[in-house]
C-alpha cells in the first residue's frame, strides 16, 4: 500500500508536471530542489507514476513532461484537484471492492471522520431497500463519512440536499436539466444518472455519523449494465451516463471534485431549512407518477406529484386527496 507521504510527493510531483496545452518539459534538477529529493528519488517517482498509468516522456538534459493520465480516480489526483475541503481529510481507494458503502460504515464505527472511499468498481455495491447497484468500470463510485451539523429532526432533508448536490454539479458542469426523482436519484430525461445511499448511527437525539454513497454513471457503457440492471430489479426504470447524453467521455476526477466541493456547500446550508428547501423543489421532477408500496406491484396508488413537504415526504394528489408519501419501501414511477 502507498504511503501518505509517497501520495504527498506524487501529488507534487503531479503539480508540476502539467498536461495538454500547458505541458513543458521540467527538468530533474528542478524538480529534486522543489521536492527537496534526490534525482535518485525524482527518477523512481516518475517510474512509479508510469508504473500508474502516467505517460511520461524523458529527454537527457532537457528533463520530464506529462503526455496523458490515466483514468482514473487515484487519491492525489483528487486532493490536487479538490484543493482545500474540510470534508475530505483521508482518500482510500479501490481498483475493485465489494461495496465502498460497507467499507466506510466499518471506519465510522471506529469514529473515524472526514474519509472518502473511493473505487473504480464495485462487486456488490448496494442501493435504496438493499437493492443491486451495478458498478462497473468507468463510473464514479464513493462513500463519504460526515458528521453533520444538523437537528436530528432534519435528517431526512439530507438524502434530498444530497441529490440536489449532484444535480447542481452535473447541470453547472454540462448545462444539462438534471433533476431529482424522489427519494434519491438523479435523472436525465426520466432515466437514472446517478443514486444516493445513506446510512446513519443516531443516539440521544443526536447524530453519530452519516455515511453518504454516491454512485453516478460518468462513462459508463449503458448497453453494458442495461440487461443486468433489468433482470435484477424489478422497480428498474431505465439508465443513461453522462458520456451517453455528452457524446463523449467526461474528466472523472474533476467532476468527483467539483461535486465534493458542491456538497460540502450544500452541507453548510443544511441550518438553512427554507434556503434548501426552495432549492431541492427548483429541480424536483413532478408530474404524473404511480406510487408503488412493497417490492411488489399490487399495491399502487396513480396521481400527481405536485411537490416536497417541509418534512421531505413527496406530495402527491390522487382522486382529490394529498397523499404524503414518505421513505421506506415506496417506489415512484414517474408517469411520460
Amino acid at each position: 500500500m502507498i504511503t501518505e507521504s509517497k501520495r504527498s510527493r506524487l501529488r507534487d510531483l503531479l503539480s508540476m508536471l502539467k498536461v495538454g496545452e500547458e505541458a513543458k518539459y521540467v527538468s530533474g534538477e528542478h524538480i529534486s530542489r522543489a521536492l527537496d529529493i534526490s534525482r535518485e528519488a525524482v527518477w523512481k517517482y516518475i517510474s512509479m507514476l508510469r508504473g500508474y498509468g502516467y505517460r511520461i516522456d524523458a529527454k537527457p538534459r532537457v528533463g520530464y513532461m506529462l503526455v496523458q493520465r490515466p483514468d482514473k480516480l487515484y487519491p492525489w489526483e483528487i486532493m490536487l484537484e479538490l484543493g482545500k475541503c474540510d470534508m475530505v481529510k483521508e482518500i482510500i481507494y479501490y481498483e475493485q471492492v465489494e461495496s465502498t458503502q460497507d467499507v466506510a460504515l466499518r471506519l465510522a464505527e471506529q469514529d473515524r471522520d472526514s474519509i472518502l472511499v473511493v473505487a473504480e468498481r464495485q462487486s456488490r455495491g448496494r442501493g435504496r431497500t438493499s437493492r443491486l447497484w451495478i458498478s462497473p468500470d468507468g463510473g464514479i463510485w464513493f462513500s463519504l463519512i460526515i458528521k453533520p451539523r444538523v437537528n436530528v429532526r432534519d435528517v431526512t432533508l439530507l438524502s434530498l440536499a444530497t441529490a440536489l448536490a449532484v444535480c447542481n454539479t452535473i447541470n453547472s458542469r454540462f448545462n444539462f436539466a438534471a433533476r431529482i426523482k424522489w427519494p434519491n436519484d438523479v435523472i436525465i430525461n426520466y432515466k437514472k444518472v446517478a443514486g444516493i445511499l445513506i446510512d446513519m448511527s443516531i443516539e440521544h437525539d443526536a447524530i453519530n455519523y452519516a455515511v453518504v454513497g454516491i454512485g453516478v454513471n460518468a462513462n459508463v457503457s449503458i448497453d453494458s449494465i442495461e440487461r443486468m440492471i433489468s433482470n435484477t430489479d424489478k422497480h428498474y426504470y431505465g439508465s443513461t451516463s453522462l458520456m451517453h447524453e455528452l457524446g463523449k467521455a467526461v474528466d472523472r476526477v474533476r467532476l468527483l471534485a467539483s461535486l465534493l466541493r458542491e456538497l460540502e456547500h450544500i452541507y453548510s446550508r443544511l441550518a438553512y431549512r427554507d434556503e434548501i428547501l426552495a432549492a431541492i423543489r427548483s429541480v424536483m421532477m413532478l408530474g404524473p407518477v404511480r406510487v408503488i408500496e412493497g417490492e411488489g406491484n399490487d399495491a399502487f396508488i396513480d396521481g400527481v406529484a405536485i411537490g416536497v413537504d417541509d418534512d421531505g415526504s413527496l406530495l402527491v394528489k390522487s382522486y382529490g386527496m394529498i397523499k404524503k408519501v414518505t421513505s421506506g419501501y415506496v417506489h415512484v414511477r414517474y408517469v411520460r
